[in-house]
């Protein structure tokens, strides 16, 4: 299974998409402190788990199915591991590079709090990144799903809707748990600071209460556990 994720992630070597990995932060960041100068550090988050990050994301899986489909699965067909494995190893790989791109964010934004005025700390940030990469898991095998019984653009203007026009409508509603493209905007509140839309939280508002972090991980890592089993069954029935 290790050989399998090292293979993917090696098939990314010198594509776009892997440079839009490493590129989405640093611009991101780059964005902020253009724009919003010592309000930078929070400015820069909100405009990476609304905007950038489901644009690097939805990249970045439809790419992995479509880099297959242009070769009608033979690339899968020709291995020895059941398709299941194989269907994983992409899964994980993405979740890999969903990760390290989190981490360049919070590593860069650890380095602009000190020029910035309005300061997240060094561990809040870390835990939002964190919560962002957790709660965006169930995303990789809906949106690979999606370019493989749809099309490369299709899979992509979904995702990015989603977590944009959904997301917005939905994080600061009560019913948020049952909007999953609202959790991540919602659960990072308590440590970033900042409402969905970029302003400050108010002192004492209920976007401040941490007792949203464990229902909202339950809820979104049984949702990616759901549609691992059923995108791996699927993959595994139609590619033969």
């Amino acid at each position: 299974m290790s050989t399998l994720i090292r293979s993917e992630i090696l098939k990314t070597k010198h594509t776009f998409p892997l440079k839009l990995v490493i590129i989405s932060p640093l611009f991101t960041i780059l964005l902020g402190l253009v724009l919003s100068g010592t309000s930078a550090q929070p400015a820069s988050y909100n405009w990476w788990y609304e905007i950038l990050l489901p644009i690097t994301l939805s990249i970045l899986c439809a790419s992995t199915i479509i880099r297959e489909k242009k070769t009608h699965y033979q690339n899968v067909l020709c291995l020895s591991s059941s398709r299941n494995k194989v269907w994983l190893s992409k899964m994980t790989a993405v979740a890999i590079l969903l990760l390290l791109s989190n981490l360049i964010m919070w590593l860069g934004c650890t380095i602009l709090g000190t020029v910035a005025e309005t300061k997240i700390s060094i561990l809040n940030g870390f835990v939002s990144c964190i919560l962002l990469t957790v709660t965006y898991l169930w995303q990789i095998p809906f949106i690979m799903m999606l370019c493989k019984f749809g099309s490369y653009l299709f899979s992509i203007l979904l995702s990015i809707g989603g977590n944009v026009i959904i997301s917005l409508l939905g994080a600061e509603k009560n019913y948020f748990l049952f909007n999953l493209y609202a959790i991540p905007a919602r659960i990072v509140c308590p440590f970033l600071g900042i409402h969905p839309n970029g302003l400050a939280i108010e002192t004492g508002s209920y976007l401040l209460d941490k007792g949203i972090v464990f229902p909202a991980l339950f809820i979104s890592l049984v949702t990616a556990a759901l549609l691992t089993i059923l995108s791996s069954k699927l993959f595994s029935n139609e590619v033969k």
